[in-house]
């Protein structure tokens, strides 16, 4: 059946009672719904629902089921394998479900808000609730798969500040998650990726936060070695209100950076205080001042502009292939092979990123979310990005190349928010006994798998 027919049998499927936009091929603004993040995603789906609440989520999923054709569910799109759009079926899309509203110690947010409809709300109230690095993310995907940002070393995951949500499973019911309602479905929810159902609202715990310290550090590159060193060294011991990575990539132009190191190879260190900023000042100096780099600087800002400070470096559109794991440690061997890929970095958008965990992440209880691996000392992420597709090979060889450079020191689990559709991980990102209990509330919430993540959990 062509993707015509099928959407009109959706459209069928659907009713006169659903009353969001659809669009399906051939349509005004069919290219736009179907376009993410990641530009060499190409996805044609039969139909894309655009849901205003969860009765027409529901609705939506209900007539994919009817009409037996896969179902994607699209938030912000950044997912890097474009698991959000699907070919040959329904995406529903949430971007019309962003309202944020904040009451006290949990904000409420629509399943289809981003990141940036999330900090701005939380500014005026002056509070913030742990996230992402990048403002036009989608907090769904990002929530139920783990959340790392600028301050999950204070403040915990995204997840982890999970306290209830608004589900519709696989049968169109719209059920209630939280620690009274479904306490198996929550758990599931704190980073058992997009398996159980669509989140049409999280209510998230809050805290208290305006201002923080920014600071930042470049180390050229025949300086790595000691760059790196000095960031691990520093973060081994620093207080839980910093967060920090360490980044490979060609210089960018940034403040205080000289003109002509701009397009070589460099070493970075960006952090963020998210604590008292007097008492931040010492530490932040320390980890972007010393070792000897190019240039620092240390700037207090509001933290809905470090919230939005990389969008840029991180547009719609770019071509983007990724690989990622967990590293035990960054010894000589992890600094060789950093070095030798950061002299071989094959364009300006391309990047290695080590980022050191811990803080309150790390002390949640082993079995108290579905998101593993809390004793994790590291996560390499490496990016290949690019806007010549005739680049693309070289760009994945660098990753793939780089990736099995680190396998003395890497595990073969990962944060799944930066893996691609690797459903080969799932044992390793999700261990004994996590995985049996994911399978054990999929089997109740979704026998069939109409949900399935990139590392997808099976019945």
């Amino acid at each position: 059946m062509n993707n015509d027919r099928i959407g009109a049998r959706l459209r069928s499927a659907l009713g006169h009672a659903f009353g969001g936009h659809t669009v399906i091929p051939g349509e005004a603004g069919y290219d736009d719904a179907r376009r993410v993040w990641n530009g060499t995603v190409d996805k044609h789906p039969a139909l894309v629902a655009f849901c205003r609440n969860s009765s027409e989520v529901s609705a939506a999923v209900l007539a994919a089921r009817e009409v037996g054709v896969p179902l994607s569910v699209r938030g912000g799109g950044h997912q890097v394998a474009g698991l959000s759009v699907c070919d040959n079926g329904l995406t529903i899309d949430l971007s019309a479900i962003c309202e944020v509203s904040v009451d006290g110690g949990v904000s409420h947010a629509g399943g289809g808000s981003l990141l940036r409809h999330v900090d701005t709300a939380n500014a005026r109230a002056g509070v913030v609730v742990p996230a992402g690095v990048v403002s036009h993310t989608g907090l769904g995907g990002l929530a139920l798969g783990g959340g790392f940002g600028w301050t999950f070393r204070n403040f915990g995951l995204t997840c982890d500040n999970i306290v209830g949500a608004e589900v519709v499973t696989a049968d169109g019911s719209v059920v209630q998650a939280g620690e009274h309602h479904d306490a198996d479905l929550l758990w599931a929810l704190r980073g058992g990726g997009g398996n159980f159902g669509v989140v049409t609202r999280f209510d998230l715990g809050n805290h208290p936060l305006r201002d923080v310290l920014f600071g930042q550090a470049v180390f050229a590159i025949d300086d790595l070695a000691r760059g790196v060193e000095h960031y691990v060294e520093t973060m081994n011991t620093v207080p839980d209100a910093m967060s920090s990575i360490c980044i490979t990539r060609l210089a960018p132009p940034i403040p205080g950076l000289p003109p002509e190191i701009v397009g070589r190879p460099v070493v970075m260190i960006d952090a963020v205080w998210s604590g008292d900023l007097e008492a931040g000042e010492a530490p932040m100096r320390w980890l972007v001042g010393a070792g000897g780099p190019l240039t620092s600087r240390v700037t207090r800002m509001p933290y809905t502009a470090v919230q939005t400070m990389q969008d840029d470096l991180h547009p719609h559109g770019r071509g983007n292939y990724n690989k990622s794991r967990y590293l035990t440690t960054v010894d000589e061997t992890a600094i060789k092979a950093l070095s030798e890929a950061g002299n071989s970095v094959p364009g300006p958008h391309s990047q290695i990123e080590i980022l050191r965990l811990g803080g309150a992440a790390g002390r949640v209880e082993r079995n108290a979310t579905a998101f593993a691996h809390r004793d994790a000392a590291y996560i390499l992420n490496i990016v290949g990005a690019w806007t010549d597709n005739t680049r693309r090979d070289a760009h994945v060889a660098w990753v793939r190349d780089t990736y099995q450079a680190f396998d003395p020191v890497g595990s073969d689990a990962g944060y799944i928010n930066f893996l691609d559709a690797e459903p080969d991980r799932a044992h390793s990102v999700y261990p004994e006994p996590t995985y049996s209990r994911l399978r054990e509330i999929k089997r109740r919430l979704d026998p069939d798998s109409v949900f399935r993540g990139n590392v997808p959990v099976t019945v």
